[in-house]
């Protein structure tokens, strides 16, 4: 038997397994913060309703993947729900790298949006800090990716936004990314990774033998943050030409040089916006690092994108939103795999009806049926096996199926892919064959066959000692069972009075049938 559903489970709103709604919701909200197991054990402390550690781990991946592909449907589909457009948004993303088993580590990216905020630290000086964050992770490739965050980049209104600027590393796919969502923002490269940079240019050109100043690297970022990368690339082609060429140096200062525009820092902090990228850093550790990479975890690559759609929903304080959208999804895809069970189903009726379409015509309808010929038992041979011989122990239950097949036999009706009542049999590969439509056809064809079968004289009397007393029949006398078959005598055993167990309840239902 299939799949079955109760059409009330969708109207209540259930889902599969045992648990309620609500609880399905709180179990997986809580695996979005902690291991399987210690969810478990939470959710029973709580609301006192038990799971093991499989539990929760099937219901919330199952529902974190629910809620990916409803959020990667979204992603070509969705417009913004705010109605006013922004004035300025903060566009950054960066890649975190994730255990997986087999001892393997992939990146997963993740893009995080915001909005630039003027506040005063405790010296009193204003800073640009990046508030009402949003994030987007993924296990993906960076196209891939690109793609897919077009949905939180949307709901955001990037694109509608007057300006924006992009915060990254100088990673070739995060520029990529910019010229995908918002050509026209304006690009920073992130100020510690320059910073980055520049101190491995500084260690190469000592590794040179070139003597510094003390404090060198501070007033090198000093200079970098204030006045900028032109006065740092002037000092660099001060370089002899072999100092230049050396292990290190030179690819750096080619990486500077050519990174130029992205580091006018003065500037981009007079227009008011943020010079370093640490809202996606912490958003890596937030979103991605905070779950996934705990003590001993190692992922399946299947695995991670549910629990990051997940997690961005918890982190963009949007769950409820979300896991609505992840309940219509099941129940979506709940009713197209039953509709493709349905049909499947229906082609492969169609498929036998016009295979056995001529044999069924054949058939007489139910109500005039006639009694299927049954083949009589076979006599067998008088002649018993001798009692010395290893197979004396005939008669027994395995013996038993032979003689029943023998004595029962099928018609040709019951062999083809029609039932006796005319309807069509169904086929399935790998499974036996079936003979009839319905277990009423079934009995019906067992109770013909019952009316064919020869009547049976009452069992022989056997005294206590095992011999047979003076009122048996002939049959009996001549040691056979009431159906014709030899018993054989083994020595030192007491004389059985019929071959088989069928044999027996046959003879029982003869005597309760004369009302012995």
């Amino acid at each position: 038997m299939g799949k079955v559903f109760f059409p009330l489970d969708e109207e209540l709103g259930l889902l599969p397994g045992t648990l309620a709604p609500r609880q399905q919701e709180h179990l997986a909200h809580l695996a979005c913060f902690m291991p399987f197991a210690k969810a478990a054990q939470m959710i029973e402390e709580l609301l006192s309703v038990q799971a093991d550690e499989e539990t929760v781990r099937r219901l919330t991946e199952r529902m974190g993947a629910c809620m990916q592909v409803a959020q990667d449907d979204a992603a070509c589909s969705q417009e913004s729900t705010e109605q006013t457009v922004p004035p300025r948004r903060v566009l950054s993303a960066d890649g975190a790298m994730v255990s997986l088993v087999n001892k393997q580590w992939a990146e997963t990216r993740t893009v995080a949006v915001g909005e630039p905020q003027e506040k005063c630290n405790a010296s009193g000086v204003t800073e640009i800090h990046v508030g009402q964050l949003s994030y987007f992770s993924r296990l993906a490739d960076a196209l891939t990716f690109t793609r897919l965050a077009q949905v939180e980049v949307q709901r955001r209104q990037v694109g509608q936004a007057r300006e924006v600027c992009a915060v990254m590393d100088g990673a070739d796919w995060l520029q990529f990314f910019t010229d995908w969502h918002r050509p026209d923002a304006v690009r920073i490269l992130d100020f510690p990774h320059a910073a980055e940079h520049i101190t491995q240019l500084l260690e190469a050109l000592e590794k040179a033998e070139m003597r510094f100043p003390p404090h060198m690297l501070d007033r090198c970022l000093h200079l970098l943050k204030h006045r900028g990368p032109r006065c740092l690339l002037r000092m660099a082609d001060r370089l002899r030409s072999d100092q230049a060429q050396q292990k290190g140096v030179q690819e750096h200062l080619d990486y500077l040089r050519k990174r130029e525009a992205l580091m006018c820092y003065p500037a981009f902090q007079r227009q008011g916006w943020p010079i370093g990228s640490g809202m996606v850093e912490s958003a890596n550790k937030n979103v991605v690092e905070a779950r996934l990479k705990g003590a001993g975890m190692h992922w399946d690559r299947t695995h991670v994108n549910p629990m990051l759609a997940l997690r961005n929903a918890v982190c963009n304080d949007r769950w409820r939103e979300m896991w609505q959208e992840a309940l219509k999804h099941s129940g979506q895809q709940r009713t197209s795999h039953r509709a493709a069970r349905a049909e499947q189903r229906r082609s492969a009726l169609l498929t036998v009806g016009k295979r056995s379409l001529p044999a069924s015509a054949s058939l007489p309808p139910v109500s005039k049926m006639q009694a299927l010929p049954v083949a009589h038992p076979t006599a067998r041979p008088t002649t018993a096996r001798p009692r010395s011989s290893p197979a004396s122990t005939v008669g027994k239950g395995h013996s038993m199926p032979k003689r029943v097949n023998s004595c029962h036999q099928r018609s040709a009706q019951m062999k083809a892919d029609v039932c006796l009542c005319g309807t069509p049999l169904v086929r399935f590969k790998g499974h036996q064959s079936k003979e009839y439509c319905s277990n009423r056809c079934r009995q019906r064809a067992y109770r013909k066959r019952q009316q064919h079968i020869p009547q049976f004289s009452p069992p022989v009397a056997v005294t206590a000692r095992g011999t047979l007393s003076s009122q048996q029949s002939p049959e009996a006398s001549a040691e056979r069972c009431p159906c014709g078959t030899p018993l054989l005598h083994s020595k030192g055993h007491r004389t059985k009075g019929y071959c088989s167990g069928r044999c027996r309840q046959r003879a029982y239902r003869e005597r309760h049938r004369w009302g012995g």
